[in-house]
């Protein structure tokens, strides 16, 4: 080290002089000595320090000095400051560097996103760490893949598995329990419903687990919301609904309060007893009665007080007393003693609680927390939502790959249409080089990519498009805007070289996770030394590993980034005079300050005066810009449309083989259910045809048992009917007809002369006939009365016959039909009779 140290003193002149960077490495690598190697290692990674005005180095170290007052330095200041005295620019100092990042989150307008976020939280702790950035911010990937592994189980969830609405602000009275305090029944009360908060909290994410909700991350959180059952037997519904000590758990307290009413009443009802009945309205100095200090008294006149009852106080004009009556005394001493005895009972209650809460102020504070950590990722979840979010993967190698990429602040604002840009860094390129005209959009573009690292280790979704990836960025730092606030006794210029001093030593050794924000690089100062500076201390960045995102409108940078590979460069479009706040990657744009200065109304003659002032070269060299621009446009565009041609060829070949395998797919679908129609058809065709064969035998069955049973039927009926039909449906019994003529022979169904009626041919009553045999009535007509039935035999049939209005009976066959005679009325019947059946039943006579 002390070589280390002589060699620094040899070259200490060098360092303070005004030599460009690779002259002084020249001369140092030039120059044998001890600790030649060593020495030259820090002059490559550190020299940009050692430009610094001494004026500069005076105030680093005044305020590195400050670093012997307690506070410990950082691992990079303990490297770094072993150097020696004369390379204390190198050092980091934490004031500052603790300086730098706070303005780091300002000028990113992170605090914006988290008062947002903030205000998505119900419980206070939440609220409390959502503007905590190093309480909501990962340490390591790993953190930050499980804060979104927990988002993302939150959107499985239902609104009632997680019933988290109380703000669960309990710290300040667990801490006054702690220190012995008895709380007072509305701190108490708060306390029991953040408990019973909590435990719903918990019971609704167990009973989401339980239904096979995939939920580990809040399962492990729910773990922490456990407290002993010592304080949950104290508090848990402990109060009732008004917020007063509860009657169910503490039954006594209903005794007591009883009794404490009961007493009121009897005091109340005594003094309108005593001020009614008249007994001292005499002594009285005013009517009715009050309560003072507790007691019921009467307002005396001094003279009679003694006479009325027990003497309390009187007025400041001593002309009235107050007296409690004498018939009151008694109730109001036990009222108080019950009163006491009630109060008593209270803060025993209230002490048992308070005590109980101080025994577990640990697992309290645990469980909060807990709860807070849920509390917090709901807001991310809501938070991601209002930006319509993604949430990234997050890798460890620097790279940040995103489409349709916005800022978070200027969606959460809302009022106009956020546009997008594709953001590619670490992936081909090292360092992205924005160019564009002034006030086109280029630190909006940095802001949004310093604020999307932060989301991520922050745990909330990011603005962008489909699968975006945002990997871990251990060390985001920015140079944006005036830096005078973190080095205030410095300049503009000075403070933008310190704070890329403290950049410079605070991304060594942290490689691709070291993120390098850079506004207007190579502007404030002479634009030849300051566009050099800048170039070298980018290039010190990517030296180190680090991810650099700069804005510049100096041209020597612009070339610088066109031809170093590390860089990639890309530029704010500018058409029809105009910004359109698009990037376009790949590209290097003009500042176009002249129609910047047009656009924003500077007058007419003093820009033209401008460009007068150009020079021949410089106006060439613009209109060559401008040129080259627009063939890069050409290009872009011709880039652009054939990666769209060649997406929609991808997506037609992709749409076809789509196509192909569900009509493949379809085809083993169709062969499958062919075949499984054609084993369900075989089987039907068994089943029927074995059904078949059921109902036919059934049917043969039936079959013999008919004929069995018209065989016997037949034989009932006698030789006259035969069977007839060889099958079921045809079956029937006919008459033999010779058969049947000899039976109706034999039993007079035949008419018996010519011309008379056959026994089954229709008659009714009413109608008229003649008799045709049976002498000596033949010839007479009559009207029929009534048909007799004959069980196989002629029926036979009562006429009564119109020449003497007699009624004669004549079997159906001597008996035909006639019409009734010419002037003929109806045969009156003799009274009494019945009315004669209408209806003929000879037809069935057989």
């Amino acid at each position: 080290m002390a070589q280390v140290h002589g060699c620094a003193s040899k070259f200490q002149p060098a360092l303070a002089s005004s030599q460009a960077p690779h002259q002084l490495l020249r001369r140092v690598e030039s120059s044998p000595g001890p600790g030649h190697s060593r020495y030259c290692s820090v002059v490559r990674s550190k020299w940009t320090a050692a430009l610094l005005a001494p004026a500069v180095f005076r105030a680093i170290k005044r305020r590195c000095s400050r670093q012997s007052c307690g506070r410990q330095p950082c691992r990079t200041s303990l490297a770094a400051a072993q150097y020696g005295d004369e390379f204390v620019g190198d050092a980091v100092d934490v004031e500052l560097a603790d300086s730098l990042k706070q303005r780091t989150l300002e000028s990113l307008d992170l605090d914006y996103v988290l008062e947002k976020l903030q205000a998505l939280c119900y419980t206070a702790m939440a609220a409390e760490m959502a503007v905590n950035p190093e309480e909501l911010m990962a340490d390591t990937p790993e953190e930050a893949r499980a804060l979104y592994a927990t988002v993302l189980e939150l959107t499985q969830l239902e609104d009632a598995d997680l019933d988290l609405e109380e703000k669960l602000d309990i710290l300040e009275e667990v801490e006054q329990c702690t220190r012995g305090a008895v709380l007072e029944n509305p701190s108490l009360c708060k306390v029991s419903r953040s408990i019973e908060a909590l435990l719903r909290l918990r019971n609704g994410l167990e009973a989401a687990s339980v239904r096979g909700v995939q939920i580990p991350s809040l399962m492990a959180l729910c773990q922490d919301i456990e407290l002993p059952d010592r304080l949950l037997d104290a508090i848990l519904e402990a109060f009732d609904e008004d917020g007063e000590l509860s009657v169910k758990k503490f039954p006594e307290l209903a005794e007591l309060r009883q009794k404490v009413k009961d007493l009121e009443d009897s005091c109340t009802r005594v003094m309108s007893e005593v001020t009614t009945s008249g007994k001292y309205s005499a002594y009285l100095d005013h009517d009715g009665y009050m309560q003072f200090g507790g007691y019921y008294v009467l307002l005396v006149k001094p003279r009679h007080a003694e006479k009325v009852g027990r003497i309390f106080d009187s007025t400041r004009s001593g002309r009235t007393v107050y007296v409690e009556p004498h018939e009151v005394v008694p109730i109001t001493d036990e009222l108080l003693d019950r009163q006491k005895e009630l109060k008593l009972l209270v803060r025993r209650i209230l002490g048992t609680m308070s005590l109980a809460l101080s025994h577990s102020a640990d697992d309290i504070r645990r469980c909060l927390k807990a709860a807070a950590r849920i509390d917090l990722a709901r807001a991310r979840l809501f938070l991601g939502e209002d930006m319509e979010g993604e949430v990234p993967k997050v890798g460890d190698d620097g790279i940040i790959d995103v489409k349709q990429a916005r800022n978070p602040c200027l969606i959460l604002r809302g009022g106009k249409r956020v546009v997008g840009y594709r953001l590619e860094l670490g992936k081909f390129s090292q360092g992205l080089l924005l160019t564009g005209p002034n006030a086109g959009g280029k630190t909006v573009v940095l802001k949004t990519m310093g604020l999307l690292a932060l989301l991520a280790r922050c745990g909330i979704p990011v603005p962008a498009g489909e699968s975006p990836r945002v990997d871990f960025f251990e060390v985001v730092l920015a140079d944006v805007g005036d830096m005078q606030t973190i080095v205030d006794d410095l300049s503009t210029y000075s403070a933008h070289l310190v704070a890329s001093r403290i950049m410079l030593s605070s991304v060594q050794h942290v490689g691709p996770r070291a993120m390098v924000l850079v506004d207007e690089a190579g502007t404030g100062t002479d634009p030849q030394q300051g566009a050099a500076l800048a170039r070298a201390m980018l290039e010190a960045f990517l030296d180190s590993g680090a991810r650099i995102v700069a804005t510049t409108h100096c041209v020597q940078l612009k070339n610088w980034a066109t031809e170093d590979d590390r860089t990639m460069t890309a530029a704010m479009e500018y058409k029809s005079g105009r910004p359109t706040y698009r990037l376009a990657t790949n590209m290097v744009g003009e500042s176009h300050a002249m129609e910047t200065a047009q656009r924003l109304g500077l007058p007419g003659s003093l820009v033209a005066r401008a460009v007068e002032l150009l020079g021949d070269d410089q106006r060439q060299l613009i209109a060559l810009q401008r040129k080259a621009a627009d063939a890069e446009k050409d290009f872009e565009s011709a880039r652009v449309d054939a990666e769209q041609r060649e997406a929609a060829a991808r997506t037609a070949i992709a749409e076809a083989n789509a196509k192909e395998a569900e009509l493949a797919r379809r085809e083993v679908e169709v062969a499958d259910m062919e075949a499984k129609l054609q084993a369900r058809t075989s089987a039907l065709q068994r089943q029927m045809q074995a059904e078949l064969q059921a109902q036919m035998a059934v049917k043969e069955r039936q079959f013999q048992d008919v004929v069995q049973r018209l065989k016997l039927e037949t034989q009932k009926l006698g030789s006259r009917f035969r069977i007839v039909g060889d099958v079921l449906e045809d079956l029937k019994v006919e008459v033999d007809q010779e058969a049947e003529a000899k039976y109706q022979a034999q039993n007079h169904l035949q008419p018996a002369v010519p011309g008379a009626m056959a026994a089954n041919h229709l008659l009714s009553p009413g109608d008229w006939v003649e008799v045709l045999a049976a002498p000596p009535w033949r010839g007479l007509k009559g009207q029929v009365e009534r048909i007799h039935l004959a069980n196989g035999a002629a029926p036979r049939v009562s006429v009564r016959l119109g020449a003497n209005g007699k009624v004669k009976e004549f079997l159906k066959t001597e008996l035909g039909r006639t019409s009734k005679p010419q002037g003929a009325r109806k045969i009156a019947k003799p009274k009494g009779e019945a009315a004669e059946p209408t209806r003929d039943y000879s037809a069935m006579a057989f």
